[in-house]
């Protein structure tokens, strides 16, 4: 009897072995939803979704309208994959959440300090630094306006 609960017992651990060894499955998106920083878009599934959960925090925030319409908020640079949960914790969708920078980068050179160009992020409301943890800096700015032969003939206003 003492054999045969030894043998069983090392069966059941060989065999529990083998369920370890299994290599993980990867958890893949349906869909991929591209955005610009700051952008928001909403969407709408066709059945009722009571949770949202995100792979990383800091690039998009989900907030749900209704029971089947949510929006996403783009904030900043970067990729993350959202699941959507049924109220029975069923899942009802996943997609990837792909945040691009906002509208366009645009560079200045020129810099006197020895960089080549300060970059900026670029939008209908304005501009943002690139690289916000640097301390931005004042440049002396010559504009000069350079005359033409039409100039030198004709008095200008101020001449007069």
């Amino acid at each position: 009897m003492r054999g045969l609960l030894i043998s069983c017992a090392m069966s059941a651990a060989i065999l529990a072995g083998h369920a370890n060894a299994q290599a993980p499955r990867e958890v893949v998106a349906n869909d991929t939803i591209e955005l610009r920083a700051e952008q928001a878009r909403t969407f709408a599934f066709d059945e009722p979704v009571t949770k949202f959960t995100l792979s990383s925090e800091g690039v998009a925030q989900v907030f749900p309208e209704t029971d089947r319409t949510f929006t996403v908020r783009a904030l900043a640079q970067g990729r993350v994959l959202m699941t959507a949960y049924a109220p029975d914790g069923r899942i009802v969708h996943r997609s990837n959440i792909v945040v691009g920078p906002s509208e366009g980068f645009v560079k200045i050179y020129g810099d006197s300090k020895g960089k080549d160009f300060v970059g900026f992020y670029c939008s209908n409301n304005g501009c943002a630094r690139a690289d916000p943890d640097k301390v931005p800096y004042t440049a002396s700015v010559q504009q000069t306006r350079q005359r033409s032969k039409s100039d030198n003939d004709s008095p200008r206003d101020d001449d007069r």
